[in-house]
């Protein structure tokens, strides 16, 4: 075998497994939705719809099946070879969404002292700020 001819098959195998990683996505995603409904059911029956804390955890698990559906777009960018732009937006997309979903469950009393809390905080802060000025940046390409 040349070399032309195994870099070819490697990138038919590369092909193979990209695609079966977005359906191990879509899968993914299926079960979540899922999770998600028996969750929202078992609240429901329970009376708990209305509690702050359960609201939380449902927006949680919505935001959690956001994300995998951006790493699903990220992968079918990529696979697609949209070029760098679109796997970078992509990509980006995810991390504000993981970011948003952090910032919208962050609750103090996980954190050992007042200090920590503000410094993952400001932390989530710093990484919102840039994620923004890449999207900015990747949007005006």
């Amino acid at each position: 075998m040349d070399i032309d001819g195994a870099v070819a098959y490697s990138e038919s195998v590369m092909r193979i497994a990209e695609l079966v990683a977005a359906y191990l996505l879509v899968g993914l995603f299926v079960v979540g939705l899922l999770d998600f409904g028996f969750l929202a059911f078992s609240f429901l029956r329970a009376g708990r719809a209305t509690d702050p804390r359960t609201l939380l955890e449902l927006i949680d698990v919505i935001l959690l099946l956001f994300i995998v559906a951006e790493i699903y777009r990220t992968v079918i960018a990529y696979v697609e070879s949209e070029g760098e732009v679109g796997v970078v937006r992509a990509t980006v997309y995810a991390g504000l969404i993981a970011l948003v979903r952090k910032v919208i469950t962050f609750q103090m009393d996980g954190y050992a002292t007042t200090t920590d809390a503000a410094i993952a905080a400001g932390s989530y802060a710093l990484l919102l700020v840039g994620l923004g000025v890449i999207l900015w940046v990747v949007s005006r390409k």
